[in-house]
């Protein structure tokens, strides 16, 4: 498989793959069809359900493939990334190729087929579609292999949400309490395999974009995503003390998260003064007597824990940036303080939402003699439990 691939990508550009109209239509793509079969008439339902859609899909599978083996031959080059950074995603990936060079290629060609079902919770329905129709069973793996697969594509983006402060360490609530995660994590290789195998996939599916933009700073950012998921993930039997310590965690990344509604994840250090420190001291001095609408304190260190440690609950997928749009009604550069100023609120009203649809569900349960052991509400990463939290 992996030469038949390389066969159809090698002879690639990616200035043809961006700009080409109609990739579905050409022989390479009747090549890669006939690679992965069972996937034409999932493909030819969504050409004729949503054609934009197939087609960003397509595009972005035929640029994932030629990214990898770029990355793989010691090939790739990228405008805001070091010699050394590219280095460094190289050794993640051989490094996953060596045990199965079958792994990393079937994720990318599996890994969104769901947007042709459900673009909103793709990763889900990817991760459904492969388990209902056992579509890798076909490749020869493991059975290991088979749910290190179905769960890096379910949970594709957690990685790159924690990053930019959608999601939190907390959202990791979703993989403790998946029972199929359960049987990787009984494994410490496997657990690790798992986190490696999400940090690496998270880098080419990035780079999937002719739009995006990945910086060196991101090597260190997801260096340590993986270390504190592995931390939590490893004490996965006992999940009051991994939540606990998920929270620590969140806790830690307040302000990135913050920071990262403005979107600043992609231009740390492009400048000597662009620091984290930087940001995060505006986000401190934004507060002022406008925030005691909100609380009695303007005591940055009593705010974040009194009100902001609660929001490190709620997953915000897709949609920590969209707060911009709830303050002011359009994107547009302004004043950083005033900015960030209203993100806070946004998160603190948040926390406000919470508490009063606890207390209201409660009530409810009351009045109507419910008893129900356990009342969960949904949230960007899975499912979280009220009664616990």
């Amino acid at each position: 498989m992996i030469d038949k691939l390389n066969n159809i990508f090698s002879k690639l550009e990616l200035s043809w793959i961006d700009s080409y109209s109609k990739i579905d239509s050409s022989n390479d793509y009747l090549h890669l069809i006939s690679i992965f079969p069972n996937l034409e008439q999932i493909f030819q339902d969504g050409n004729k359900n949503d054609r934009e859609e197939f087609q960003r899909t397509v595009r972005h599978i035929f640029r994932l493939f030629k990214i990898f083996f770029l990355i793989k031959n010691g090939e790739f080059i990228h405008e805001t990334l070091s010699q050394e950074s590219l280095n460094v995603i190289r050794e993640k990936l051989l490094k996953q190729d060596t045990q199965n060079e079958l792994v990393i290629p079937i994720i990318l060609m599996y890994h969104d087929i769901g947007r042709l079902v459900n673009k909103k919770d793709h990763p889900f329905y990817s991760y459904k579609l492969i388990s209902d129709e056992n579509l890798i069973n076909p490749f020869g793996l493991s059975n290991i292999e088979k749910l290190l697969i179905n769960k890096v594509i379910q949970y594709h983006l957690l990685f790159a949400t924690i990053y930019t402060g959608e999601s939190t360490f907390y959202g990791v609530y979703s993989l403790l309490n998946d029972t199929e995660v359960n049987k990787i994590l009984i494994n410490t290789n496997n657990a690790n395999r798992f986190i490696d195998l999400l940090e690496i996939f998270t880098y080419i599916d990035i780079l999937g974009y002719s739009y995006a933009r990945i910086y060196d700073h991101y090597i260190a950012y997801y260096d340590e995503i993986n270390t504190k998921l592995k931390d939590i993930l490893y004490l996965w039997s006992d999940k009051t003390r991994a939540m606990k310590k998920a929270l620590n965690y969140s806790r830690e990344w307040i302000e990135w998260r913050i920071a990262g509604g403005l979107r600043i994840f992609q231009y740390i250090n492009t400048q000597p003064y662009l620091t984290k420190n930087f940001y995060f001291e505006r986000i401190k001095e934004s507060i002022d007597e406008d925030v005691e609408l909100i609380s009695n304190t303007i005591n940055w260190d009593d705010l974040k824990e009194k009100y902001l440690i609660t929001t490190m609950k709620i997953q915000i997928k897709y949609g920590l940036a969209m707060l911009m749009l709830l303050a002011f009604d359009k994107f547009f550069r302004g004043q950083l303080e005033k900015v960030i100023k209203s993100l806070i609120i946004l998160l603190c009203f948040g926390y406000y939402l919470q508490k009063k649809l606890r207390r209201e569900l409660a009530e409810m349960m009351n009045i109507y003699g419910i008893s129900i052991s356990r009342v969960y509400l949904i949230g960007g990463n899975g499912i979280e439990s009220l009664k616990n939290n």
